[in-house]
């Protein structure tokens, strides 16, 4: 059994491990590993080979001839499907679950500095600005146990979201289209077409879906302008699920109260862009999945699908090539 691995710096420290790790195991169940750095060079052993990782081109794929398991070092594919890899009869495999405690944390993050005006008292610190209040305390602070936390999308990463906010006294309700088994944690599971009665409960609103065919777009100035006057946007999702010339639009005229955004439709966020200086908005540069585990996370799977590939048995994470996840 062969299998390719493109790595962009096969020397460099993470990828370096991950072939090391690999390279351990092959011999252990009969496969060899081989390792590229160009495209070239990938045209040129994918030909006879069995499985592959990596982000696959289309030039790639038709250069294989018994190609029957693409692993991908990604979870979303809307970057790199396309109709040939999608109708292809081989199987993909993710590394969904890898970041569901790390970008979960990120998600509680946001919600507590957004409900302790954390984000208010950021930019004073910056202007040297003590801030008085009539009665010495603000008025407008969340009690978290007061609150509802709405999650669009209950996958691993939204659950992960869920167990925190349960924990911190909240209410979770949230919207999934495939999950109907719904967890001690979470009050109500609907289906997507219940999202507008989740948006009109939740004081904060979550977006832990993929970018899917059905979910890009989907918090437009429609449905964004159902969520609650007083509620807060958060995306750790993926950008294009929200369109942010409707998100700025919903901001300025004070439709929602603010916004936690880790992904931008557009990336990076250009720099004169009018959500950097909202203040009521608070902006991470796609960094809610990172943590220090991620790489030896990314190992396990690859290689625990190189044991099973190897062995006939069924693959972990696999993709539903149609719905990019």
């Amino acid at each position: 059994m062969k299998f390719v691995l493109s790595l962009s710096q096969p020397e460099g420290s993470a990828e370096a491990s991950l072939l090391a790790q690999i390279r351990s195991v092959a011999p252990l169940v009969d496969a060899v590993a081989v390792a590229v750095a160009d495209g070239e060079a990938c045209r040129r052993e994918i030909v006879d080979a069995d499985a592959f990782f990596g982000t696959i081109t289309p030039d790639v794929l038709a250069a294989a001839t018994r190609l029957r398991w693409i692993q991908s070092p990604y979870i979303g594919q809307e970057r790199f499907m396309f109709p040939a890899l999608a109708a292809h009869p081989s199987v993909m495999t993710n590394t969904r679950g890898i970041y569901s405690d790390d970008i979960a944390d990120h998600v509680l993050g946001f919600v507590l500095m957004l409900a302790r005006g954390f984000h208010r008292y950021q930019r004073h610190q910056q202007q040297h600005h003590w801030q008085t209040f009539p009665g010495g305390y603000p008025t407008d602070m969340i009690h978290l146990p007061d609150a509802t936390l709405g999650i669009f999308g209950l996958g691993g990463i939204g659950y992960a979201v869920a167990t925190r906010a349960h924990a911190f006294g909240m209410r979770v309700v949230a919207v999934d289209p495939r999950r109907v088994d719904r967890p001690p944690e979470v009050s109500e599971l609907w289906p997507p077409d219940r999202l507008a009665d989740m948006l009109g409960v939740s004081d904060f609103v979550a977006i832990c879906a993929p970018e899917t065919p059905e979910t890009r777009g989907v918090f437009d100035a429609q449905v964004i302008g159902t969520m609650r006057s007083n509620g807060y946007l958060i995306n750790i999702g993926r950008g294009k699920i929200v369109k942010l010339d409707d998100l700025v639009d919903a901001l300025r005229a004070g439709r929602i109260a603010g916004a936690g955004l880790d992904v931008f439709e557009t990336e990076p966020l250009p720099p004169d862009h009018a959500l950097w200086d909202m203040p009521n908005v608070l902006i991470t540069p796609h960094v809610a999945g990172a943590g220090p585990h991620t790489q030896e996370r990314i190992r396990a799977i690859v290689v625990e699908n190189l044991r099973r590939f190897v062995d006939g048995a069924p693959l972990i994470n696999v993709v539903d090539k149609e719905r990019w996840y």
